[in-house]
């Protein structure tokens, strides 16, 4: 994935400066736990180009470990409750 600067967010699909999010948080890429589960090209080069806001709120539901095991793909995140509610909120504050 190339991280890009400025664009759609993948999340919320608002127009703004984007922030590259690991699908499988940095924190994890030595545990040999999520080694075993995935190369460590792979956590570093799969993510999703995110607005610091979707970005802050990730994290802010969902530990490190919950997003690198439960949430690493854009599917899952999108069909997640929790965040369903929270895209359906942002997407009237454009």
């Amino acid at each position: 994935m190339q991280k890009e600067k400025y664009g759609n967010c993948q999340l919320c699909q608002r127009e703004k400066n984007l922030t590259f999010h690991h699908l499988i948080p940095r924190k994890l890429h030595r545990k040999k736990f999520f080694l075993k589960l995935f190369t460590k090209s792979y956590m570093q080069t799969h993510g999703l180009n995110l607005c610091r806001k979707c970005h802050s709120t990730l994290h802010q539901f969902y530990d490190e470990k919950t997003l690198g095991l439960e949430y690493n793909t854009l599917e899952k995140l999108q069909k997640d409750e929790k965040i369903n509610r929270y895209l359906a909120w942002v997407v009237k504050t454009r």
